[in-house]
């Protein structure tokens, strides 16, 4: 829920200021990001503040960026605001004087604060945003570790080319917001390109309290399998909207939502069968620096919060890594100036360098360019990676039974 901005006020809810090793600000090289901590996004906006948080900790305790400088970073709660992130993008710019930024959470918010950070010719990389209009703008200081949302769901539906039998129909349902609208658009397209019909799509209100008679129309169509463009609170309601009104295809896919654990968690065993696109799993062979391998990560993350990252979060990380082997590989310190910056934003265009999260190469546009969509699919309470098949965990469960034969 939006709330009034009051003139020359930052509606600041939460302003957290994270910190390890010396307090000397010689020895700082200060962050800052703006972050939906509160309202819609607020739950994945935590996810993204605790990726921050181990990359922080860990290369601080290997002594720093460059083995001398300690990260701090600031974090703002923009309330899920997109107009409230932008202004906190210029509080961090103009009044904290943070040497570089990070990049937030969800798309519309993105939007507005990468804007904000390219005015002020800051580099900003974000691991939890997609939608495809982030690129579009011509800007030269954003970055993705995240494929374009319309690339990212082509994995999930290229998994259907190989099931037996092999689905003949698709219907496609999503939230009208711009990372679930344009997975929506990528699900179409790679339905024709794997020889689907679809027979049903519809884009729903984010505020959509009726999932029920929603996916009642999709279901009078008889699909083979439902695809669904969602973040984690509709892939939960278009779970249980399911299993309410007895809609059984064979198969079901969400562009977001079960990769984070709390979707297996709440729904138990109706979470099983789900499929999920995904852009990472710990069992991939890729390997870099800091954090080693994909599954040194999964394991790190798992010992500091308890629970284990989705590929939001490794994203996340990964783009911090590449934030910080730039600056390292430029010798530059903290105080940067607008100079500084400017070779950063270069050097970030050119680097091309593996991770735990995989290869990150970025375009002209900032998109990565060198990462691969994955699937998974929850199978006995876990996820599993099925695709690509040469890294893939298991073959797909498909089709799923009936909730009544469950």
């Amino acid at each position: 829920m939006k709330k009034r901005l009051k003139t020359g006020l930052f509606p600041i809810v939460l302003a957290l200021i994270f910190m390890t090793g010396s307090a000397q600000a010689a020895e700082e090289l200060t962050f800052g990001t703006a972050l939906p901590l509160t309202g819609l996004f607020g739950k994945g906006g935590e996810l993204v503040r605790d990726a921050y948080t181990l990359w922080m900790e860990t290369v601080n305790a290997k002594g720093g960026i460059s083995g001398k400088y300690k990260i701090k970073i600031i974090i703002y709660d923009d309330q899920s605001n997109p107009q409230v992130s932008a202004k906190l993008i210029e509080k961090l710019v103009i009044q904290d004087k943070v040497d570089l930024l990070l990049g937030g959470y969800g798309s519309s918010q993105v939007m507005a604060a990468s804007a904000a950070a390219e005015r002020h010719k800051y580099p900003m990389i974000s691991g939890a945003a997609s939608s495809n209009k982030l690129f579009d703008r011509g800007f030269k200081y954003y970055f993705a570790t995240l494929g374009k949302a319309t690339d990212e769901v082509k994995g999930i539906v290229d998994v259907f080319a190989s099931v037996v039998p092999k689905p003949k129909t698709v219907a496609i349902v999503g939230s009208n917001i711009p990372f679930t609208a344009l997975a929506c658009e990528g699900y179409k397209r790679a339905a024709k390109q794997n020889g689907l019909e679809v027979v049903h799509f519809e884009l729903f209100p984010i505020s959509l309290q009726d999932y029920n008679t929603m996916l009642l129309k999709a279901k009078a169509k008889n699909p083979d399998v439902l695809l669904v463009g969602s973040h984690l609170g509709v892939a939960m309601r278009v779970t249980k909207a399911m299993k309410e009104i007895d809609f059984n295809p064979k198969a079901v896919a969400f562009s977001y939502g079960p990769t984070i654990p709390a979707y297996i968690d709440g729904l138990k065993g109706d979470a099983e069968y789900m499929f999920a696109a995904s852009e990472w799993t710990p069992n991939l062979p890729y390997n870099g620096p800091i954090f080693g391998s994909a599954a040194d990560f999964n394991a790190t993350y798992k010992k500091r919060f308890g629970r284990f990252p989705d590929y939001l979060q490794a994203a996340t990380v990964g783009g911090a890594i590449v934030l910080q082997t730039a600056f390292e590989e430029l010798g530059l310190k903290p105080g940067l100036g607008q100079a500084d910056r400017e070779r950063l934003m270069k050097k970030l265009h050119e680097i091309d360098m593996m991770t735990f999260y995989g290869q990150i190469h970025f375009g002209e546009d900032g998109a990565n360019v060198a990462h691969p969509p994955v699937a998974v699919q929850v199978q006995d309470g876990k996820l599993v990676n099925i695709f690509p098949a040469e890294a893939a965990e298991a073959k797909p469960r498909y089709p799923m039974p009936a909730w009544k034969k469950r």
